[in-house]
């Protein structure tokens, strides 16, 4: 896309925005922000947004001359991190109320960041009890619980991060009890495969990711627990996962207490540590047979203050192993598919600790935030049989 046609597409955003508003019983509200963010890193980090969003640190790998080739420091500053967006809302349709989102950044594709990148985009039905959506906004993984910190990655990996389209349900169970179902497919965040990161395999399998969760609000407390299963298809082989989640949190005016444990399988779509292994071949199709890693995550976040705040967030995530012993893929000849695994010297994340205190400071509508993180992994290699 030439940058030329940019003004031209925002221009066309705020025709389509204005004639929607043009309806009798339509209203509308614009919010966003301009955001710019400057970054350091002592050594190189497996990434996304041209480093600005950090996931973890990639192993030591020695070069000729003995020196590690991921040792190199670097730094950025960017602002694609700016967002825009429009609620909008309607008559409603009978009992429900309706109203709908359209979000976007500018964080693009690769380092194409004159474009504009979907971010979320639904329409919500509310009856007095029932709440249902349909479109693309965060998983529920996600959205139940999140830290609160400076930082774009939001506790990533140790915590889900994932939007996608989805068909959700919240039901009202009385009691302060509420239920959340939802469906959900794959679009920017993708299950790893042979063939790299694509929404082709949750796609093929023909299966959405299901997610039941049911949490309580008691005052300024609220806890909950959630289980996940989606379904791939990688060539003929269906795999199957199933990930478990407990939360919980404390709010009130100046003091947050956040934390979040998850037992994952398949975890990669969620930019999180893990994936599968080839565990056999079939003896039909002579392909690949897989076995899902075992990860356990948890964190927590706690954040004080009123304009100036001060906060502190601790993860830990560990690598399970699998259920099965691993083989060589017979046609590609990998051992395993997902994040923190290295084909080249078979070598895959198997602990990562974070330590991670910030500071924010809010005057006017001008928001300042500091975070320092301070990251620890252990790479193991894979024992698989020949």
């Amino acid at each position: 896309m030439n940058k030329k046609y940019f003004p031209i597409i925002i221009l066309l955003f705020l025709k389509a925005t204005a004639l929607l508003a043009t309806e009798p019983a339509v209203t509308y509200k614009f919010y966003g922000f301009v955001r710019n963010d400057f970054y350091y890193n002592s050594r190189q980090n497996v990434e996304a947004l041209d480093g600005l969003f950090n996931i973890f640190q990639k192993p030591i790998e020695l070069n000729s001359f003995g020196e590690d080739k991921n040792g190199q420091m670097n730094a950025e500053m960017l602002s694609i991190s700016t967002r825009l967006g429009v609620d909008l809302t309607s008559a409603p349709i009978g009992k429900a109320q309706l109203s709908a989102k359209i979000e976007c950044d500018f964080a693009g594709v690769a380092t194409n960041y004159y474009l504009i990148r979907l971010r979320q985009a639904y329409i919500k039905f509310n009856w007095p009890q029932t709440e249902l959506l349909v479109g693309q906004t965060w998983h529920p993984m996600f959205e139940t619980c999140s830290p609160t910190i400076p930082s774009l990655n939001t506790g990533t990996p140790f915590q889900p991060f994932n939007r996608s389209p989805q068909l959700r349900l919240k039901q009202d169970l009385g009691k302060n009890f509420t239920l959340t179902l939802a469906a959900i497919y794959q679009m920017q965040y993708a299950s790893q495969g042979p063939n790299g990161a694509s929404a082709t395999y949750m796609k093929n399998a023909g299966l959405p990711n299901l997610f039941a969760s049911i949490n309580r609000e008691m005052g300024d407390f609220m806890v909950g627990v959630g289980v996940d299963a989606k379904t791939i298809k990688l060539n003929h082989q269906l795999n199957s996962s199933v990930s478990g989640v407990l939360f919980g949190q404390y709010s009130n005016t100046k003091l947050q207490v956040k934390a979040k444990a998850i037992y994952g399988q398949n975890m990669s779509d969620h930019l999180m540590m893990g994936g599968y292994g080839v565990c056999g071949t079939d003896s039909t199709y002579h392909e690949a047979t897989y076995t899902n890693f075992n990860t356990v995550s948890s964190w927590l976040n706690v954040v004080y203050g009123d304009k100036l705040k001060g906060g502190l967030f601790c993860g830990i995530a560990r690598n399970l192993g699998t259920n099965k012993k691993l083989v060589a893929d017979p046609i590609t000849g990998f051992t395993a598919y997902g994040y923190g695994f290295y084909a080249a010297s078979q070598e895959l994340l198997n602990t990562l600790y974070r330590i991670s205190p910030h500071v924010t400071y809010t005057i006017n509508n001008i928001n300042l935030g500091l975070e320092y993180e301070l990251s620890a992994g252990e790479y193991g290699t894979i024992q698989a049989e020949k």
